[in-house]
């Protein structure tokens, strides 16, 4: 059976990802390297607005990369219900800076009935480790539009 959002998403292939809904996925203007139902891809070149006081790419900007592609991700699952995120577990590695650009890789790594589990890894494009996260997101009442 044909999945129409995972469909919608991979149209997005080498291109900015104008498809979120969420403005703040608009405002990180992420750019779709590969999509898979159950992983995703994408870079997000570094502008000054996502750094910390010392140049260094701010932390909460990281965790918002992260929980957006995870997002994607959950999407391309095609389910009826939205799961929201009951926790957001991050560990930061090293300083990714103002031109650089960080690759954000998602995984489904289980999918049960009523949680999901996700995690996902940041890349320097040096490939340097720049952090690892894991999330749950479980089941809601809430109908996805689309």
């Amino acid at each position: 059976m044909e999945n129409p959002r995972l469909k919608f998403v991979q149209d997005f292939i080498g291109k900015q990802f104008t498809g979120s809904p969420s403005p703040y996925g608009h405002w990180l203007y992420g750019k779709v390297v590969s999509v898979e139902e159950k992983s995703v891809e994408l870079e997000f070149t570094i502008r000054k607005e996502m750094t910390n006081p010392v140049g260094m790419l701010h932390g909460g900007v990281i965790c918002g990369m992260i929980d957006e592609c995870m997002g994607i991700n959950f999407f391309c699952l095609g389910l009826e219900c939205f799961y929201p995120s009951i926790n957001l577990n991050v560990d930061f590695f090293t300083a990714a800076k103002e031109g650089e650009i960080v690759i954000v890789r998602t995984q489904v790594i289980k999918q049960g009935k009523s949680i999901i589990n996700i995690k996902a890894d940041v890349f320097s494009n040096k490939q340097r480790l720049v952090a690892q996260a894991s999330s749950n997101l479980a089941t809601s009442d809430i109908k996805i539009p689309f």
